[in-house]
């Protein structure tokens, strides 16, 4: 089965995180804007224990509670989603808050982004067409899990490179 290539999206500059947290309506703290910035620069989706030990290196003294309550506040105000992982026990967070889905790979925990706009219309199509009784869909995410294959994950990223 052929796949559209992964989802990646344009990292935001460190200098344009102080911005992106007033415009949500945050304060621009020294520890808001590291924060922000790991789940940048950290691969995948990362856990809160992940982004701690990453901020750690700069700022010692940072709690992991601390870490929570920044993350929960940036779900609050939109900067980030949190994303259930594959086996379902750790969260995990995602900056990209543009609409796409995971594909959850059950060998590695890998949680890979997906964008496809035919699906997306596929999806919008069927719930117009069928309605939902006393509910109105203003946003979807699939969650897919799989095994990620050696050739699929080569074509990925060539797919990805044009």
């Amino acid at each position: 089965m052929s796949l559209p290539s992964a989802h990646h999206h344009p990292a935001p500059t460190a200098s344009h995180l102080p911005q992106q947290l007033a415009q949500a309506g945050l304060r621009a703290t020294r520890q808001r804007v590291l924060i922000l910035e790991s789940l940048l620069v950290l691969p995948g989706h990362p856990t809160a224990e992940q982004v701690h030990q990453h901020v750690r290196a700069q700022v010692e003294s940072i709690s992991l509670g601390t870490i929570y309550k920044t993350l929960d506040s940036f779900v609050a105000a939109g900067l980030t989603r949190r994303v259930a992982s594959a086996e379902g026990s750790a969260r995990r967070y995602d900056a990209d808050c543009t609409e796409h889905h995971h594909l959850f790979c059950t060998d590695t925990q890998e949680i890979i982004d997906y964008c496809d706009p035919q699906l997306d219309a596929l999806i919008r199509d069927f719930f117009a067409a069928r309605g939902l009784p006393d509910f109105q869909p203003h946003s979807f995410s699939l969650h897919v899990k799989g095994n990620r294959l050696t050739g699929a994950a080569t074509a990925a990223s060539e797919d990805s490179a044009t």
